[in-house]
């Protein structure tokens, strides 16, 4: 009949269609591996001390399933190695980036064209003779596809789409399976984002890594951007009188004890002192302790203390700022104001530079050095001990003044110790509060060893020491045996030893108030950025707001507390829109 093809013909199209759909199929499959190749050469440039798992190698081969999915419809040969090498670029400049910042390039940043400008030393700095590897599966590629003389036999729209919904299926059940863990947990790649990007990345893959840049990076808004920016302009004209503290030129030492809280300092069990150290600093004179200082960290933890202390700001609303601004910002800083009066600056941590984004956000934060992995083979329960021995050495080395921040760790898990105290023997129900303040023994006593060297080879005569918590962890209703935790149940303390005056300390302080008072402490009043917080040298409202909205203190004005917690939604649009860029 017209019209109809003979049986002979409608079998040779139907096998010239399988044919083609092979070739595809053998197209993508060179794709795939072209691309599973370049990210494996990449991931051996990345610095990360931690053991390989099969399940790395099978995300890193649905990543490489999922960027090769174009090949499906690409029409000529050269436009797939186009896409490869495209993707190569992308691949390219994130290793350079990591060079310079310690991270991976955030995708907003890839929208600021303008900020390339005077970066060309940097990103020639930053190459490497062995990064062109990274381009030899793109030229294999393109050598053997000219070799498969059927590319041009396109087999219908209908076999194509089969062939890649079924590959996007495959790709989309691998990377998703994390996602059914809890979101709390590091098994989930969301914790693990936030606490170490690097780390996760090389976990859970670069779709993973999209997927949360996606979902916690926001935009402002021209309307938030003005609101933040007189919010900011305002603060600055209201700081209330300088106090009249010249510069010294002092050293500036900051301890950030890891979960060290308020209460056990003073605390007494069985006719011992739990922290017996810190207890006689809340004794001494010439002290200044702050024991209501509300912990105001959320989801960076250690990290947003960081923030808090040596930028004045408060953590982002939805993840951590540490992994999602910690290189792409522009922060004011206490290390920057400092240098300003010629001080040098090092941060002294236990982890591995990629913990928590450290090599980034020090970097960010205008240290000139960090000093990481500083605890060695020691575990993270004696860990202090080895932190502060090799901090003295390098301190007793640095050109004076300078600025050091010393981050323990000793105190992250209330786990058991095997420490030998008789607190072991004391009448506490939660084990968990026991094993806090048997650890919180041991860390009292690395500390007192280490102020007692600082005395011994002179740096504590030239230095302001401030001692502070980064955040709660066992908080003093379970001490108590309560089951509701108040916001003070939850306070970590501050001291300020060797500081310049005196003052009232029995009110209630905001973590953000640290950075205006250490400015403050140091003589500092010509910076521009004086921090969200007030300075206790010119304003103690006696107040203090944390996240949930929820306030501390004795302050009952209704636009106190209001202004205090205006504080969060400022801080989260100035962290967005990176406003500090174009005003340092």
């Amino acid at each position: 009949m017209p019209g109809r093809h003979p049986k002979p013909l409608q079998a040779e199209l139907r096998a010239a269609a399988c044919g083609s759909i092979g070739i595809r199929t053998v197209v993508y499959l060179l794709a795939v591996i072209a691309l599973l190749a370049t990210l494996s050469i990449l991931d051996s440039f990345w610095e990360i001390p931690h053991p390989w798992h099969a399940t790395v190698w099978l995300r890193r081969l649905a990543d490489a399933m999922l960027l090769a999915l174009p090949a499906w419809f690409l029409r000529r040969r050269g436009w797939l190695v186009l896409w490869i090498l495209i993707i190569d670029l992308y691949l390219f400049s994130n290793l350079w980036y990591y060079r310079n910042y310690g991270s991976i390039m955030p995708l907003s940043s890839y929208a600021m064209w303008q900020n390339l400008d005077g970066l060309g030393p940097s990103i020639r700095n930053s190459m490497r003779r062995a990064d062109w590897w990274l381009l030899l599966p793109a030229l294999c590629l393109a050598l053997v596809v000219p070799l498969l003389h059927r590319w041009s036999d396109r087999p219908g729209l209908r076999s194509r789409l089969t062939a890649c919904g079924t590959a996007l299926l495959t790709a989309a059940a691998i990377l998703l399976a994390p996602y059914r863990h809890d979101p709390k947990s590091f098994d989930h790649p969301g914790p693990r984002f936030r606490n170490e990007p690097m780390v996760a990345l090389r976990d859970f893959g670069w779709t993973s890594y999209w997927i949360y840049q996606i979902a916690n990076t926001r935009d402002c808004t021209e309307e938030e951007l003005q609101e933040a920016r007189r919010f900011v302009e305002n603060a600055e004209r209201s700081r209330g009188p300088a106090p009249g503290i010249a510069p010294d030129g002092k050293n500036l030492i900051l301890i950030l004890m890891e979960s060290q809280a308020s209460w056990p300092i003073g605390l007494e069990i069985d006719g011992r002192k739990v922290q017996p150290f810190l207890d006689s600093l809340d004794r001494d004179t010439s002290v200044l302790y702050f024991p209501k200082v509300l912990p105001q960290v959320k989801d960076g933890r250690s990290s947003d203390a960081q923030l808090l202390i040596n930028t004045g700001l408060l953590p982002a609303a939805t993840g951590a700022a540490s992994s999602l601004y910690g290189s792409r910002n522009t922060y004011p800083s206490l290390p920057k104001a400092l240098k300003k009066r010629g001080y040098a600056s090092a941060s002294f941590v236990c982890d591995f530079k990629s913990y928590w984004n450290q090599e980034t956000t020090t970097r960010s934060f205008g240290f000139d050095a960090l000093h990481y992995d500083l605890r060695g083979d020691h575990p993270t329960l004696t860990a202090d001990e080895e932190l502060y021995r090799r901090s003295l050495a390098i301190l007793r080395q640095m050109p004076e003044p300078f600025y050091a921040q010393v981050v323990t760790m000793s105190g992250h898990d209330a786990i058991e110790s095997g420490f030998d105290t008789p607190l072991n023997k004391a009448r506490i129900a939660d084990e968990q509060v026991k094993n806090y303040l048997i650890i919180a023994e041991y860390v009292d006593r690395c500390l007192a060893t280490f102020i007692d060297s600082l005395k011994s080879c002179g740096l504590y005569e030239r230095s302001l020491i401030v001692i502070t918590g980064d955040h709660d962890s066992i908080t003093r209703n379970r001490y108590e045996g309560r089951r509701e935790c108040r916001l003070e149940d939850r306070y970590i303390p501050l001291f300020l030893l060797n500081a310049p005056r005196r003052m009232p300390t029995d009110r209630v302080v905001a973590q953000c108030d640290i950075y205006p008072t250490l400015l403050d402490a140091m003589g500092i009043d010509e910076y521009p950025f004086h921090g969200l917080g007030e300075s206790l040298y010119r304003r103690q409202s006696d107040c203090a707001a944390d996240h949930t909205s929820g306030w501390a203190g004795e302050n009952s004005d209704d636009s106190v507390r209001r202004y205090r917690q205006k504080l969060w939604r400022v801080s989260d649009i100035l962290l967005r829109a990176d406003y500090f860029r174009d005003r340092e």
